[in-house]
């Protein structure tokens, strides 16, 4: 891990061999070809730079999965740009719209709704002769990573909603993990928790995972995303105040851990000092997180991945399910071939996706979770939170509810309330305002 950590953030290059692979699943070289899946004839020397982000684990993951591309494939350097999510979206999001950025990305898959629209900065997957898209889903492809007809993302992985307990420290508690979750229910535990120690907190409460919560809260009453496809507001007033007041009763019951404590650890949850020192009993966040939610624990404590909280009468399911996070190409790449040939490679190569396992939550290709369910790579917590989101999906948000200025706007809110700043009435009334105001300019 020292040398992870002296690595991070930093650029890494490593020498590697083009792939040459046709379609999603590659099929095996006959013995008169002479050569292993993922080789090429090339020998024109070829420079790649590779960004993600993620835990230890998933950068020594993905480091050794280059590795093995480059014992295949020696003239292609790949230069491996990893580090923490902080500031990481705006980071490529500058890079893309300044000519700079690298030839592939990792990208968080509500990201691709404004990378897709006006100026065209990633390559349309569609019809690339490198790639056979058959291997995934066509209804998923089409629902997360299709804008304007064009296909600019391939799922890395499926990520489902979930909800994390520390089982150890919820049975010595007497908190029953695997109940069917409610918002009452939610309150119920925490309030009581917190009473009886008011050290404890139920669960996480930074400004990202709370405007997950209020999302689905509203999703539930409506069976649809907090904005139509028309630009208008799916929700009503009365139905966003019950959501906020909700959100204001768990931070002064102590369900919550207080925003300006867990604010400091959003996006890192797993290093929250309340959950190292198992003083916060569960973490509401994706499958792919799973892993680092469990390592941060001390050894031998159980973990459990549950359904996260649901109305009683729920017009949708309580999981969002979407890609853990997708894999896109610079469309200005120098090297457009050598990147997809590399990507193909590594989402669909079985020796790579026993190498990288679940650090990227279930593969979304079927012979790459097979491959690591063979192998016993994938953790039963992080299979167990996708099957149960998949069997409860929630309606998916489409592109225009995951605007970024609109969520911009729900964070301020949600912070004002869970400061006590407005009542959840008046947060609702700003809300629909900032909204309203917002889709006009946003439609034009």
């Amino acid at each position: 891990m020292n040398h992870m950590k002296k690595l991070w953030g930093s650029a890494v290059a490593i020498s590697l061999l083009s792939a040459s692979m046709v379609g999603c699943t590659p099929e095996p070289a006959s013995p008169s070809q002479g050569k292993d899946a993922g080789q090429t004839d090339s020998s024109k020397p070829v420079t790649l730079r590779f960004a993600w982000w993620g835990s230890d684990s998933r950068h020594k993951a993905t480091l050794e999965a280059i590795s093995l591309y480059k014992t295949k494939n020696p003239n292609v350097t790949i230069e491996a740009e990893y580090g923490g999510f902080d500031g990481y979206e705006q980071k490529m999001k500058t890079q893309l719209a300044g000519g700079t950025a690298p030839d592939l990305i990792q990208l968080d898959q509500p990201w691709l709704s404004e990378l897709g629209s006006g100026s065209e900065l990633l390559l349309d997957l569609s019809n690339q002769k490198s790639l056979d898209l058959k291997g995934f889903d066509a209804t998923y492809l089409k629902n997360f990573t299709t804008y304007n007809n064009k296909v600019i993302g391939l799922p890395m992985g499926t990520n489902g909603r979930t909800l994390v307990f520390n089982k150890t420290l919820a049975d010595k508690l007497g908190i029953k993990a695997d109940q069917a979750w409610t918002w009452d229910s939610v309150l119920e535990e925490g309030r009581k928790l917190h009473e009886k120690d008011s050290k404890m907190y139920l669960m996480n409460s930074d400004l990202g995972v709370v405007q997950v919560m209020f999302s689905s809260m509203l999703r539930q009453k409506t069976n649809s995303p907090m904005v139509k496809d028309d630009y208008t507001i799916a929700f009503t007033k009365e139905q966003a105040t019950e959501a906020f007041d909700w959100i204001q009763k768990a931070y002064k019951a102590g369900v919550f851990q207080p925003l300006g404590e867990s604010q400091l650890f959003s996006g890192k949850t797993d290093q929250n000092p309340k959950w190292i020192n198992q003083e916060m009993v569960a973490i509401e966040g994706w499958s792919s997180e799973v892993i680092k939610f469990k390592d941060t624990l001390p050894k031998g404590t159980e973990i459990q991945s549950v359904l996260p909280a649901a109305y009683k009468d729920s017009k949708t399911g309580a999981a969002v399910i979407r890609p853990s996070m997708v894999l896109s190409i610079n469309k200005q790449s120098k090297s457009q071939e050598e990147a997809l040939k590399f990507a193909n490679w590594l989402l669909s190569d079985t020796e790579a996706a026993k190498i990288l396992g679940d650090v990227r939550a279930v593969p979304a290709l079927e012979p790459a979770k097979k491959a690591i369910v063979e192998a016993n790579k994938l953790d039963k917590n992080v299979a167990d939170a996708v099957d149960l989101a998949a069997k409860n999906q929630a309606v998916p948000d489409n592109a225009i509810t995951q605007n970024s200025q609109l969520g911009d706007i729900g964070k301020d809110i949600i912070q004002k309330v869970a400061f006590d700043k407005i009542t959840p009435a008046q947060a609702a009334d700003e809300l629909v305002k900032r909204y309203t105001d917002k889709l006009k300019e946003l439609k034009k």
